[in-house]
């Protein structure tokens, strides 16, 4: 059994649940528990329990809702030291491990995490391994390095952000600090960016590609879509990789493998 759902994805919240059967696992907490169950039943995922949660840094909309799925769930909070430090609250975890840089396991997945390009203190993608399926998850990077680009090979699946238009993020109404943070390398990518690495150094593997972190101001869901579309055709051999949307205000469709 394996059943994957982005129950949401912006910088109101974001949260994604891994299902294995075995293992319940979420992979950051920016909602609240009640908003997830309601997400969950709206998903069709039942869960008995919420075994553990990954967090991949420590902006709001990444760690809001700790507190209250601890309060009810009581899961294991896995997070790395950069991100404990930069979220006071996160300190005195009840039920807090901390991971390095070394591949670990939470009940019958693997994990690997890898440093990934934000303004934020040690931020991390996963890649994660369960029952002969590999995914990986980049939410919130300003580019695609070289050690990203490795991570992100050799998947069945993939959630990765395509946060912002250019065209619509320059013409836009934020201030000039804001455009130069989310255009930086330590900011958010764009449709542009993801679109130069789905049409070169993606190997096509993955059946399943997830647009995450779509901006509401900068972006629209069709122009995400249409640039990861064109940029897989392009490819010298065109890849059949199924291309879903995220959604800040539901879930996504439920992915079982």
């Amino acid at each position: 059994m394996f059943q994957l759902c982005v129950l949401g994805s912006g910088s109101g919240g974001n949260c994604i649940v891994l299902n294995t059967g075995r293992t319940c696992l979420l992979i950051d907490v920016g909602f609240g528990w009640r908003t997830l169950k309601r997400r969950l039943k709206a998903s069709g995922i039942q869960l008995p329990q919420v075994d553990a949660a990954l967090i991949t840094h420590g902006h709001s909309d990444h760690v809001s809702g700790i507190h209250s799925i601890v309060k009810d769930q009581n899961p294991v909070i896995f997070l790395n030291e950069g991100t404990r430090e930069e979220v006071a609250e996160l300190q005195e975890l009840p039920r807090g491990e901390l991971f390095s840089s070394r591949p670990f396991t939470i009940g019958d997945i693997e994990v690997q995490p890898f440093p990934v390009s934000h303004d934020s203190l040690d931020p991390v993608g996963f890649r994660l391994t369960t029952q002969g399926i590999t995914g990986a998850v980049a939410t919130d990077l300003g580019e695609i390095d070289l050690v990203s680009e490795r991570r992100l090979q050799g998947c069945d699946w993939l959630v990765i952000e395509s946060n912002h238009d250019l065209e619509l993020l320059k013409a836009g109404s934020y201030p000039w600090f804001l455009k130069q943070r989310l255009l930086s390398n330590n900011g958010h990518l764009s449709n542009c960016s993801l679109s130069k690495f789905l049409a070169g150094a993606f190997d096509g593997r993955a059946d399943h590609l997830f647009l995450a972190h779509l901006s509401r101001t900068n972006n629209h869901p069709e122009i995400a879509v249409e640039f990861a579309t064109r940029a897989l055709q392009s490819r010298p051999s065109p890849s059949n990789t199924c291309v879903h949307l995220t959604d800040q205000d539901k879930p996504s469709i439920v992915l079982e493998l």
